[in-house]
């Protein structure tokens, strides 16, 4: 029960990562910046088990069944046997970093290529989702969040707060994920239409 956040943290980094890109606006360069940290950790966990092998060798450790057993230093066995079967997490990786290198792919695709339809010709500014600056308490999603789907925001975060002793690794995730991905909404200034 414990490895169900976890999983789904794993599930969730490499959509996360393309979604801080497509949210965010964030330019080309760092769209391939972010598109190499999800190539990257897609493959960490199969990279982690070829250095686990080629340590082992080096140090001569023995392999007993799925546990390695060291000569010199006693305590690089653990250690080793961790690294080595570190590739299983690859099942959970792979797939993510699959999800968002396709997601940043194409959102680099549309940010080089534009397209000529997508122009706002009513000049009403279309609706962004944004962290709340007036009534934020840490970060102001839980106000976004009440702002957009017109929830009472004592309400939102209650659950929040309830969902944090419950799962709190998902919801430290989706915060931290949240809180990258969503620009602060601009100042009050910037709305206002002078004559």
């Amino acid at each position: 029960m414990i490895y169900y956040p976890l999983i789904l943290i794993l599930l969730f980094v490499g959509p996360a990562l393309a979604s801080i890109a497509i949210l965010r606006g964030q330019s080309k360069r760092w769209h391939l910046v972010l598109l190499s940290l999800c190539i990257l950790y897609g493959t960490a966990p199969l990279l982690l088990a070829w250095g686990g092998i080629s340590l082992a060798d080096r140090f001569a450790c023995k392999a007993e069944i799925i546990v390695y057993h060291c000569p010199s230093p006693s305590w690089l066995g653990g250690l080793l046997s961790g690294m080595v079967f570190a590739h299983w997490l690859a099942i959970f990786t792979i797939p993510s970093a699959i999800l968002g290198s396709i997601g940043l792919i194409i959102s680099l695709v549309l940010k080089v290529n534009p397209s000529p339809t997508k122009a706002n010709i009513s000049g009403i500014p279309t609706p962004a989702f944004y962290r709340s600056r007036r009534h934020k308490v840490i970060a102001g999603l839980c106000a976004a969040v009440a702002q957009r789907w017109q929830l009472p925001i004592q309400g939102v975060r209650i659950v929040t707060v309830a969902l944090a002793v419950i799962i709190p690794g998902l919801v430290l995730f989706l915060s931290l994920l949240f809180w990258l991905a969503l620009p602060l909404e601009p100042p009050m200034e910037s709305h206002l239409v002078s004559d």
